[in-house]
């Protein structure tokens, strides 16, 4: 990153008013109060950013909230994650729980877990394995798969969802694509060229290109082929 200042370091608890760095590691309890631009960015405990965040590198363990935009290349989350805004990446790993108050945009987006996005979810390729409950208000991707998942293998991560209970599902109003394949979702409308659905999905209305599967445990009101 041109123009980067030195590494910003916080042991324990501390904060900075931001700016331009080379590495950013936080290990306790941080707090950046302004916008902040870095190569490399891990954080082991809390952290909170009140302006934007934009790195090539991100590695979050613990809670975390950037309030402002979130702009990354590779971000690998476990625990849980807050963004007061839209999310722009290449490859999002995440286990555990995210909240995106606004649209996310990625090239490959794998979570496990339970999420709530109040825009869009787009990516190239998307594998959610849900462990609670989570909504998108629209899903668009190349390949999609949707599954849930009986097990968290992470017990410090589970315990972030077990309040949910066994009520695991996915909500949106719409997903396209051109391969889906879904389980234990709710929609109003699927659009895809082969689509396939498992156990759990109640779906208003299909429309396929080239093939429709449905589960006997799967409710649709309607389909149609395109």
């Amino acid at each position: 990153m041109d123009n980067c200042k030195d590494n910003l370091i916080i042991e324990g608890s501390g904060n900075s008013a931001g700016g331009k760095f080379k590495t950013v590691k936080i290990k306790g309890n941080g707090t950046i109060d302004g916008d902040i631009a870095c190569d490399d960015m891990k954080v082991e405990g809390e952290c909170t950013i009140y302006g934007n965040l934009k790195a090539e590198n991100v590695k979050i363990k613990g809670s975390s909230t950037v309030k402002g935009s979130f702009q990354s290349t590779d971000i690998d989350i476990q625990g849980s994650t807050d963004f007061g805004n839209d999310v722009t990446a290449g490859d999002i790993t995440a286990k555990g729980q995210i909240n995106i108050n606004g649209n996310l945009n990625a090239e490959k987006f794998c979570m496990e877990g339970a999420f709530k996005i109040r825009g869009l979810l787009n990516a190239g390729e998307l594998e959610l394995k849900l462990h609670g409950p989570s909504e998108a208000r629209e899903i668009g991707g190349e390949k999609i798969t949707v599954k849930r998942e009986a097990r968290f293998i992470f017990k410090r991560i589970e315990k972030l969802i077990t309040p949910y209970g066994f009520n695991t599902c996915l909500i949106t109003d719409v997903i396209e694509g051109d391969e889906i394949y879904l389980e234990y979702t709710k929609a109003k409308i699927i659009r895809g060229n082969n689509v396939e659905l498992g156990p759990g999905c109640e779906i208003g209305l299909i429309e396929y290109k080239d093939s429709y599967k449905q589960d006997e445990k799967a409710v649709v009101n309607n389909y149609k082929k395109m």
